[in-house]
């Protein structure tokens, strides 16, 4: 077996990236869009004005909704509201999304 006919086998193996839709524009949009999986991270513009930093929000938000950082904010002593329903956690995001 040559080397190129290696490579070509080697190539016919990568994975094909799935297509995806645009980013949005929107923060709201884009925060939802990613959570949805309409786009993935790979499909963010590392150069895009806005994009990279809605991303760290949203990841961020994500942080905040998990059981340690929950036992934290219990043990200083922070009493934050739970959110219970998908639609309450959506909404809440969307708050913070407006806000960025």
């Amino acid at each position: 077996m040559t080397l190129s006919r290696r490579l070509d086998a080697l190539e016919q193996r990568v994975p094909r990236p799935r297509p995806s839709g645009p980013v949005p524009d929107d923060p709201v949009a884009f925060a939802r869009g990613l959570l949805a999986g309409a786009f993935s991270p790979e499909d963010i513009d590392p150069h895009h004005a806005n994009q990279t930093g809605w991303l760290t929000i949203v990841v961020a938000f994500l942080g905040t909704l998990t059981p340690e950082h929950r036992a934290w904010e219990a043990a200083i002593g922070f009493v934050s509201d739970p959110m219970g329903t998908d639609e309450e956690v959506l909404a809440a995001l969307d708050a913070v999304m407006c806000r960025a």
